[in-house]
């Protein structure tokens, strides 16, 4: 970006806007991280000492309470994770539920997770999953579902799953392009 300097609040009202809105970026980008890092401190600066704090138990349900209101679950509800894709994707995951209803809430999730990038160990872990295969079969069904379902939105959801190499086309976009 181009250096202006600063005179006076009157003469660089496009500055400001600009440093305004690079301050919401930045807040945004961090939020998530915020609230772990308030936790690591709280529980290892301020309350090292207590006596609860010396239960593993204890400290993996607190990590466990700010990791559903981050990332949601099944049987927790949406966290802020769904709500931001739904914010930047025009509703997709509440498109989602509507297409595919009976959609359970495990693979709601996967689909949400995978969407935000997170790799198939991140999703078995995320929802309690026994390896990274049963995730990868996972997001094959979603991908089937998808293909056979009688959407308009069905290559949107197709879309932002994470596919092959970028050298490479998916299969379904491969099909359509030689049908």
């Amino acid at each position: 970006m181009k250096k202006i300097k600063a005179k006076s609040e009157h003469e660089n009202g496009f500055l400001l806007q600009q440093r305004c809105k690079e301050r919401i970026l930045i807040r945004e980008e961090i939020f998530l991280l915020a609230c772990f890092l308030e936790e690591w401190y709280w529980q290892n600066k301020e309350m090292k000492d207590r006596k609860e704090y010396q239960d593993p138990e204890y400290i993996l349900k607190r990590w466990g309470k700010i990791r559903h209101k981050i990332l949601g679950g099944p049987g927790y509800g949406n966290g802020y994770l769904q709500e931001k894709i739904n914010m930047s994707m025009e509703n997709i995951l509440v498109r989602l539920k509507k297409d595919i209803p009976y959609l359970p809430d495990s693979d709601y999730f996967a689909y949400s997770y995978f969407v935000a990038g997170f790799d198939n160990r991140m999703v078995a872990y995320l929802l309690g999953l026994e390896s990274e295969k049963i995730a990868s079969a996972v997001k094959g069904k979603l991908k089937d579902e998808f293909l056979i379902m009688h959407s308009p939105h069905k290559f949107e959801y197709l879309e932002v799953l994470p596919h092959l190499p970028d050298w490479q086309l998916p299969i379904w976009q491969r099909n359509a392009i030689f049908a």
